[in-house]
């Protein structure tokens, strides 16, 4: 499993992690080639005293991780793979986003749409750039939403 880039405690909280009940990890800030998200207990509680810092960022119900694109030969084209979006089918979400980057440079195969749509009939899809995909993935995950991303911060 790949680390984040970082893990911190942020700023002005009690050093006493508090816990909620929640889906889905937020994004606390997203700029260009980093991405911070909430992290997850081994309980599956969201930690809001603590987040994980990626270039690039898996999300899912539970937890989130660095997506890597080496693992599966990832480039802006052809694009996101259905290898990459394996591990957020499994965590079976209502809905999916994936991020075409912040200039719209990275690729989204329909062979990659059709995957998604064939292994989870009825998930909501949404392919949009990384602003975006950041701000509906938050909107959906603050309303208790099962929601799972692909987000890429750059390009």
């Amino acid at each position: 499993m790949a680390m984040p880039i970082t893990s911190r405690m942020t700023a002005g909280l009690s050093s006493r992690p508090r816990e909620m009940t929640q889906v889905s990890p937020l994004i606390t800030e997203m700029s260009w080639g980093s991405i911070s998200v909430q992290n997850v207990t081994e309980d599956g509680k969201i930690s809001t005293d603590h987040e994980s810092t990626y270039r690039d960022a898996k999300l899912w119900p539970g937890g989130s991780r660095a997506w890597d694109w080496r693992e599966t030969g990832t480039g802006h084209r052809p694009g996101i793979q259905p290898t990459d979006v394996d591990e957020l089918i499994s965590h079976k979400p209502d809905t999916i986003i994936l991020s075409r980057g912040v200039l719209y440079v990275l690729q989204v195969p329909q062979s990659t749409q059709d995957y998604i749509r064939q292994s989870l009939p009825g998930v909501e899809l949404i392919v949009e750039n990384s602003k975006s995909a950041h701000q509906t993935y938050n909107a959906k995950a603050k309303q208790g939403k099962k929601v799972a991303a692909l987000i890429h911060t750059t390009c």
